[in-house]
C-alpha cells in the first residue's frame, strides 16, 4: 500500500518542512557528502513541495520532480525553478541532463528503486541518496504508541547495503557513505502536534485504530514524561555515487 501525498499537500510543511534543519542538516549532507559544487544543473527527485530545490536555488540550476501534482503545486510557488510531474522509473529527461540527482527520504516510495537508479545514471552524472537505516533505528516513546511503526518501515525502506549495491549496479561505480545524527529539541505540544499531523507516512500504514490509540496514548504519556522539551535523536545515511 502506498502513501497518498496528495491529500497531505495542504499540511505537510507545517508537519515535516523546518528551513534551519533543511538547510543546515539535509542540505548541507547532501551537498557535502554528494560534492555538489555552485553552478551544477541539480534535479530534485521525489521533490514534493520542493524543500531542497528551493534552498538550492540560489546557487545552482534546479528541477523539482514529483508524482503529486498536489505537492508540486506547493513547489511551483518557492520559486522559479521549474516543476515536472513525473515518474522516477521514466524520467522525462535526455541522457546527461544533470550533474547531480538529489534522491531525500524517497526510495522507500518507490516500485523499483533500483529500476529508478538505473534511470538516474541515464539522465545524471551523479546521485545523493539520503536514508535511514533501520538496523540501528531507534523511535523511543514512539514504538510504544505505535508498536507496528519498525516493523512495518523494515518492510518498507531497503537496506543501506542493498542501496550502495544498487547505486554501483545502476552505472555509478565509486560510491562513498556517510551517517550524520539530526538532533532537534521541540516543546512536547510541538511534538504532539507533528504526529497529529502525520509527520511520518508509515502512520497511515499502520493497522485499523493503532494510530487514534497512539495518538492518545502520546497525549497522556508526554507530558508526564518530557515536561516541555522533547530532544529527537536520529542517525541518516547519505549514499553517494559518481561516475
Amino acid at each position: 500500500m502506498r502513501v497518498d501525498y496528495s491529500r497531505r499537500a495542504r499540511d505537510y510543511d507545517s508537519a515535516r518542512a523546518d528551513e534551519a534543519t533543511d538547510r543546515e542538516f539535509w542540505l548541507r549532507g547532501l551537498v557535502e557528502i554528494g560534492r555538489i559544487r555552485p553552478g551544477e544543473r541539480v534535479l530534485d527527485l521525489g521533490s514534493g513541495t520542493g524543500r531542497f530545490a528551493s534552498l538550492l536555488q540560489g546557487t545552482n540550476p534546479a528541477v523539482a520532480l514529483d508524482p503529486s501534482w498536489d505537492m508540486l503545486t506547493l513547489a511551483h510557488g518557492k520559486g522559479p525553478f521549474p516543476c515536472i510531474l513525473g515518474d522516477a522509473h521514466r524520467l522525462p529527461f535526455r541522457r546527461d541532463s544533470f550533474d547531480v540527482t538529489i534522491i531525500v527520504m524517497v526510495l522507500h516510495h518507490l516500485a523499483n528503486f533500483e529500476d529508478a537508479l538505473r534511470e538516474v545514471a541515464r539522465i545524471a552524472h551523479r546521485v545523493v541518496i539520503a536514508t535511514v537505516d533501520l538496523a540501528t533505528r531507534r523511535l523511543g516513546i514512539l514504538e510504544e504508541a505505535f508498536p507496528s511503526l519498525l516493523g512495518i518501515d523494515r518492510g518498507r525502506f531497503p537496506k543501506v547495503e542493498a542501496i550502495a549495491a544498487a547505486t554501483k549496479a545502476a552505472g555509478f561505480p565509486q560510491v562513498r557513505l556517510g551517517t550524520r545524527v539530526l538532533h532537534r529539541t521541540l516543546t512536547v505540544d510541538q511534538q504532539l502536534e507533528r504526529v497529529r499531523r502525520r509527520y511520518l507516512s508509515t502512520f497511515d500504514l499502520l493497522p485499523p485504530g493503532e494510530y487514534e490509540r497512539g495518538v492518545r496514548f502520546l497525549e497522556q504519556e508526554m507530558p508526564r514524561r518530557f515536561a516541555d522539551r522533547f530532544e529527537i535523536e536520529s542517525g541518516f545515511t547519505f549514499v553517494a555515487g559518481s561516475k
